[in-house]
Formats: structure tokens, C-alpha cells, sequence
């Protein structure tokens, strides 16, 4: 597939969320002939790091709050734990994974190796059967897409993004970067939901298969030294991005974006919290937004059919040819 572009001038050397230094992306693919789902998993530093804790920030839209941990970030600001992307059935397996997980650093399941987990639940339920997908799905599925993680952001029907629908067609996993000055930014985006697609100022009308779970949740990543008032401030920017696609509509069930920085937190004692001026901020929302919006379509321009379930059919003005 051909994303140049959806680069713009100012994307990374991946055109990926793995453009934040630190930032890498597992998954796990669960494939019967009767279900097509998985795990998506954003590991937010290197697993070879002992002790590490980032700023992070959300922007809930319209109740969505389907996410552990949320009591940790809300209160302290902060997290440890990779952020694992799980169909809705599993939320509470692949939060009992992440804990084995997180013991196997610490013991004592401290704040800064793990606890608590993070896992986001999407709602798969246009192509799954909800029942199945929680025979199915085990611990070791999470293990496997966490020993995955790298560089090669797998997008389209990977991962969680195989049972997910949008605007009538095909969804499943984006990813876009761009640059704000000197800070890398990236967005991994779970695309499920969508009425009318809206790019480069068109509308494509909705599909034949209208009518899933209008749901999504995305993660930003960004190198940026930022607080956690200031990440809740960017989620809700980068939120912009996906309604300008027509992902976040009136029709939204509910939806989660979560910002996080991997500079904010300087892991040496006594050392000062990082943070940039206000008058820097605009740049970094720009770039949150522009990415957010690149990431919805590349997830379209990754997807296959899955069937009844239609890929969206890549026109002249959403797909460019090479050359």
C-alpha cells in the first residue's frame, strides 16, 4: 500500500506512532473461520527498562471511560504499564495478563514497573461473537503480542483491528507521526464506528454494512516534555482530527483518546518535572490532530474484507497511485 500520502511534509521516517523514540507496537492475530480478532499493544519504552513511569492524559467522549487504570492516571497523572487495545469480552483476562506481566518485573507491583495495567476495550462485536472471542483469547495471546513489539506497526485487520467496522466498510488499526519543531509525535488508532468519511474535502457516503458499534479509542505518543493537564489538553485536540474525518459524530457511542509523553518524568531522584510553554502547545495540537487524521484513512487503505464486511473501495481522491 502506498501512504505517502498520507505523510504531509512534516511525518517520521516510519509515518508511525514508533517515530517517538522509546515507542514500539505488538500485536497478536486469533483467526478461526469464525473469528477474526486480536491484540494491539503500544509499549511505551524499551522492555529491557527496569523502573519507568510517563506523564499521561485522556479525553473521554461521550462516556468513554472503558479503560484500567484509569484511577492511577486520573489521580497521580501517570503510568507504567504498555497500553494493550483488547476487544471488550477480554478486558479483564488481558488485565490479569498484564499483572503476571507486571510481577514479573516487580514483586511488589509498584507504580513505576507495571501497575496498574492499561487496557482499553473496543467493541468488536460487528464481525465477533462476543462468547467466542472470550473462549478463545488466553494469556498467552497477550504474551505474544507484547514479546512482538517493534518497530513494524502492523496495521488494517491486525490485531484487534480484524473484527472492527467503520463507515460502513472494513475498519481496523491506523498509525500516522508527524514533527512539531523539535518533538516527534505519533498516533495509533483503533477505527470502529463512522458515518460519512470526510477527507481532503469530500464525503464518501456510508457503506452497506452501517449500523456496528460506533466506538473507537486512539493513543498518542510524543517525546514532547509534557504534564499531564497538558496531555489531557492534547488528547482532546487530537480528538479534532477524528471528527474531522467523521469518526467522532453525532451517532458516537462512546470513544478514548490517550496522550502520553515519554520526557515529562526525568528518572533520576531529585531531578525537575519537564514541561514546554504554552506558546509551543499549538504546534504540538496541529500535529496531533493532522496525524489522528491520517491515521483513520491509512487504517481504511489497510483493511481487507472480512465477509459481509467490505473493504472500502480505495477511490482515485482517497488513495494516490505511485508515480
Amino acid at each position: 500500500m502506498n501512504r505517502s500520502h498520507l505523510a504531509g511534509d512534516a511525518a517520521g521516517s516510519h509515518n508511525a506512532i514508533v517515530d517517538v523514540a522509546g515507542v514500539s507496537v505488538g500485536y497478536v492475530d486469533i483467526r478461526t473461520p469464525d473469528l477474526h480478532t486480536g491484540l494491539t499493544a503500544v509499549v511505551p519504552y524499551p522492555a529491557s527498562v527496569e523502573e519507568r513511569k510517563l506523564f499521561i492524559g485522556r479525553f473521554s467522549i461521550d462516556g468513554g471511560d472503558a479503560m484500567s487504570g484509569l484511577g492511577v492516571a486520573e489521580d497521580f497523572g501517570t503510568f507504567s504499564s504498555p497500553i494493550v487495545l483488547a476487544p471488550t469480552p477480554v478486558v479483564g483476562r488481558v488485565y490479569e495478563s498484564l499483572i503476571r506481566h507486571s510481577l514479573g518485573r516487580d514483586t511488589g507491583l509498584s507504580t513505576v514497573a507495571g501497575w496498574p495495567p492499561v487496557v482499553v476495550g473496543i467493541d468488536d462485536t460487528a464481525v465477533n461473537d462476543p462468547a467466542l472471542v472470550r473462549k478463545v483469547l488466553t494469556h498467552a495471546h497477550a504474551d505474544e503480542a507484547l514479546a512482538s513489539a517493534g518497530n513494524a506497526v502492523p496495521t488494517g485487520n491486525a490485531g484487534v483491528g480484524g473484527g472492527l467496522q467503520a463507515f460502513g466498510y472494513k475498519g481496523g488499526i491506523g498509525t500516522a507521526s508527524r514533527r512539531a519543531g523539535e518533538y516527534a509525535l505519533g498516533v495509533l488508532t483503533a477505527v470502529n464506528g463512522g458515518r460519512e468519511l470526510h477527507w481532503a474535502g469530500r464525503v464518501l457516503p456510508v457503506g452497506e454494512g452501517a449500523g456496528g458499534p460506533q466506538t473507537f479509542a486512539a493513543v498518542v505518543a510524543t517525546d514532547a516534555p509534557l504534564i499531564p493537564r497538558q496531555l489531557e489538553r492534547l488528547a482532546g485536540r487530537t480528538a479534532l482530527g477524528l471528527a474531522r474525518t467523521g469518526l467522532w459524530n453525532p451517532h458516537t457511542r462512546e470513544g478514548l483518546v490517550l496522550a502520553f509523553s515519554t520526557t515529562g518524568i526525568i528518572q533520576e531522584p531529585d531531578a525537575p518535572v519537564r514541561m514546554v510553554g504554552e506558546e509551543r502547545l499549538y504546534s504540538l495540537f496541529a500535529a496531533g490532530a493532522a496525524a489522528a487524521e491520517a491515521a483513520v484513512v491509512d487504517a481504511l487503505l489497510a483493511a481487507e474484507t472480512v465477509g459481509d464486511l467490505k473493504a472500502m473501495p480505495q477511490t482515485d481522491w482517497l488513495k494516490e497511485e505511485d508515480g
